[in-house]
């Protein structure tokens, strides 16, 4: 059951849960008729009162089931995380807004993984590669850049850095265009991809080494299975060492879907926070 925490709620006060998708702590606010500035100042004082947060999404149990994130950018695990409390942890499916356009499948399943459909782009260009053993993925919302492992080691050589690091990438390949920009850092650990995320949202200008990321994982799992040339169900290792599963399917030498899935935990209270 869910517990209140905070105080009795009131004109100005948010109310939140935080939810934890492979460790990637995500607060979800109760109620999405916010204006981007509300957001964005709803997003610093959560972010600033949790400092394990980080990235805030909104949903309205009274509305149909939709997630808006206070940079408007897509977020995998937040989908996931959302899917969880609109469906009270329980197995079944739902339809979710993303983006505040694309309508996705997400749900939970009978081993109480929450999964969520990757809205993806759809072009000739949806994945790229100008320099070797680097790769672009298009996404709607989101451009995920993939460091292969061999060019990626140097990198991770200086970990304390990687967040700069990974800035310097955004604008050396002129990305600040984008919603928001994930730069992945891959190594293996023992024949299985870990990912090292830096992501950067544009409206909100934030910045993380992120304990996981759903919308990098799909994109490393479908440059794995582009250059593979086949459909592949593929686990990725996330900083927090927790296990996202990405599911890819190609047909006629395209992806067509693209599905992550793994657990997402919640302690059960409600926070709430005067804005």
């Amino acid at each position: 059951m869910i517990k209140e925490h905070g105080g009795q709620h009131q004109t100005g006060v948010v109310k939140y849960a935080i939810c934890k998708p492979g460790g990637n702590d995500t607060a979800l606010v109760y109620g999405s008729d916010y204006t981007q500035e509300q957001k964005k100042c709803i997003n610093d004082v959560i972010m600033e009162k949790h400092s394990n947060v980080e990235q805030v999404g909104f949903i309205d149990f009274n509305k149909k089931p939709e997630l808006q994130m206070a940079g408007g950018e897509f977020c995998g695990n937040a989908t996931r995380s959302a899917a969880n409390l609109y469906l009270d942890g329980k197995a079944g499916s739902i339809k979710i807004i993303v983006n505040g356009k694309d309508v996705i499948d997400a749900g939970v399943d009978d081993n109480k993984n929450a999964w969520c459909e990757i809205p993806l782009y759809h072009g000739d260009d949806t994945i790229t590669s100008n320099d070797e053993g680097i790769y672009f993925v298009r996404m709607n919302g989101m451009v995920s850049v993939v460091i292969q492992e061999d060019i990626a080691a140097s990198y991770l050589q200086q970990r304390d850095k990687l967040k700069e690091a990974g800035m310097n990438i955004i604008k050396k390949y002129n990305l600040e265009d984008n919603e928001a920009v994930g730069v992945m850092f891959c190594e293996c650990i023992e024949g299985t991809i870990k990912i090292n995320p830096v992501v950067w949202v544009k409206s909100i200008n934030t910045l993380f080494y992120e304990t996981a990321c759903g919308s990098g994982t799909t994109a490393v799992a479908m440059v794995k299975s582009f250059n593979e040339k086949k459909s592949l169900v593929v686990d990725i290792i996330q900083p927090s060492e927790m296990i996202i599963t990405a599911n890819i399917t190609m047909e006629n030498d395209r992806i067509s879907k693209a599905i992550i899935s793994g657990p997402v935990e919640s302690d059960g209270v409600v926070y709430s926070v005067d804005i």
